[in-house]
């Protein structure tokens, strides 16, 4: 059987935000399919230091009602994309320190190279049309920051 005899998947979509650390693993064993050979997880995680200056954290706000089903659009439509198992978009809200995770993507797909793709595709996505917003905390202030970043 070829990859185009396969039969169509039933995505599996997950979306959220949450204002408590993110449980990478939890949430990329929630997608996780035994038909699926592909999984591709980015895990974006607060850096310091950003532009020559010190980062102590970063405060993201969202519109959450709007930035929950915005999420669960961008993961459907990649997941149709692309052909996907599955699709998970979830990001953090509040305070996130300095090494957590502030957003997780996992793309899980048939085959790896539809797992990049979707991955890559769906965190553009996330960062340049999201109902979140993010400041950065720095030892010499604070700065409210373009999300493309």
């Amino acid at each position: 059987m070829t990859s185009t005899d396969q039969p169509a998947l039933t995505p599996i979509v997950v979306a959220g935000v949450h204002s408590t650390p993110l449980d990478v693993a939890g949430l990329v064993d929630s997608v996780r399919r035994d038909d699926c050979g592909g999984v591709v997880v980015f895990e974006g995680t607060v850096r310091s230091p950003n532009h020559g200056h010190q980062v102590l954290a970063l405060e993201y706000e969202a519109w959450e009602d709007r930035a929950e089903i915005q999420l669960h659009e961008f993961a459907a439509q990649v997941a149709t994309e692309f052909g996907l198992g599955a699709a998970l978009a979830v990001h953090r809200v509040g305070r996130v320190e300095v090494g957590e995770a502030a957003v997780v993507i996992v793309a899980v797909a048939v085959h790896r190279s539809a797992a990049f793709l979707a991955a890559s595709v769906l965190i553009d996505r996330v960062k340049a049309e999201g109902w979140i917003w993010k400041k950065e905390l720095r030892a010499d202030g604070e700065i409210w920051i373009d999300s493309c970043e």
